[in-house]
C-alpha cells in the first residue's frame, strides 16, 4: 500500500511503521509529505484514518447501562416519534435566548 510513498517521501517509512519523529524530524516528516502528489496525499489520509477508526473504542458499559440502552431503543422503535427536525431544534433554542 505504501510503496509509492516509500519511494517518494524518504522519511515515510519510518512514520508509517510506528516511529514517533519529533521537533525537526517531525517537521522534515510532515514537509516531505507534504511535497507527494495528491493521489498519494489521498492514500496516505485514507491509511491514517482507517489506523485511527481501528482503534476506537467505546466506553465500558455496565450491565445497568446496556439494559438503560436497549429500554431506550425499544421505546424509541415503539413510539415511532423521529423527533424533531435540527433546524426546527435550533430555531426554538434560539428564540429561548
Amino acid at each position: 500500500m505504501f510503496d509509492g510513498l516509500v519511494a517518494t517521501c524518504p522519511n515515510a517509512p519510518a512514520t508509517i511503521k510506528g516511529s514517533q519523529p519529533s521537533g525537526a524530524a517531525g517537521i522534515a516528516v510532515v514537509n516531505d509529505l507534504l511535497t507527494l502528489p495528491l493521489a498519494q496525499r489521498l492514500e496516505l489520509v485514507q491509511a491514517l484514518w482507517d489506523s485511527i477508526a481501528a482503534e476506537q473504542n467505546g466506553p465500558d458499559l455496565t450491565d445497568a447501562d446496556r439494559q438503560l440502552i436497549d429500554q431506550r431503543l425499544e421505546s424509541f422503535l415503539a413510539d415511532g416519534y423521529p423527533g424533531v427536525d435540527a433546524d426546527a431544534a435550533l430555531d426554538s433554542i434560539e428564540q429561548s435566548l
